[in-house]
């Protein structure tokens, strides 16, 4: 792998609710931020660079799983202009709303995150999938598995990029945009860890400093990972 830039136990039941209650906050408050999100960050160069590296691992037609979309931009966009078959995942109807518009040819569902089976237009595997700073709005439980959801329904050869933020947070409540979300971060080797952990092979890792910094969006230093899904021993 290479780097560039260098408890408290609960019953069952109470779990669930809260990550019910977790996942509807988490709705309403994309479904709050909408059109402004694209808006104030429609410059990501180390998102679309990782979108790039995409591309160019994958064949025209191909299908690709997008998954926390938004609003489509840049992402899904960028996929199906490169030729490939986009399938998008949010759970925000609002985003899901702007990513239908933005990318027509795109198959946008609502849909939990580590929820994945049955996606594939054709009820196949995936040959590649992307997650940009979706999975730091979950709790470091849930990221896991999230990252086994998306690792099963990815073909033995399948790709993946992954987009996060440089810290050591767990479900950080903090103000983005003027709205209440939560931030998880990982120091850039555990998050290489992880990532192993959960059957990914890291091709390389970059760490790129955010363009800009304001009070709702903080400078931060963003990762982001390239990977191959690990063969199989």
């Amino acid at each position: 792998m290479s780097i560039c830039v260098r408890d408290v136990d609960h019953d069952e039941a109470t779990a669930r609710a809260r990550d019910l209650d977790d996942d509807r906050d988490m709705s309403r408050a994309f479904d709050a931020i909408g059109a402004h999100y694209s808006e104030a960050f429609a410059d990501k160069p180390g998102q679309v660079a990782a979108t790039a590296w995409l591309i160019g691992q994958l064949s025209a037609g191909d299908t690709v799983l997008d998954v926390g979309c938004g609003s489509g931009i840049p992402t899904a966009r960028q996929l199906a202009e490169g030729g490939l078959e986009v399938v998008g995942v949010d759970t925000s109807p609002v985003m899901l709303e702007l990513a239908r518009k933005a990318v027509p040819k795109g198959i946008f569902v609502e849909r939990e995150m580590h929820d994945l089976a049955g996606l594939h237009p054709r009820q196949e595997r995936f040959d590649g999938a992307a997650a940009f700073f979706s999975l730091l709005m979950l709790r470091r439980t849930e990221i896991g598995k999230t990252l086994d959801a998306i690792r099963d329904v990815l073909a033995p050869s399948g790709v993946f990029a992954i987009g996060m933020v440089e810290g050591d947070t767990d479900f950080l409540m903090r103000k983005f945009l003027g709205v209440p979300v939560p931030l998880t971060a990982y120091p850039r080797q555990e998050l290489g860890d992880l990532l192993a952990h959960h059957g990914f092979t890291v091709t390389e890792l970059i760490a790129e400093r955010s363009h800009k910094g304001t009070d709702d969006a903080p400078e931060q230093i963003h990762l982001y990972a390239r990977c191959r899904v690990t063969p199989l021993m």
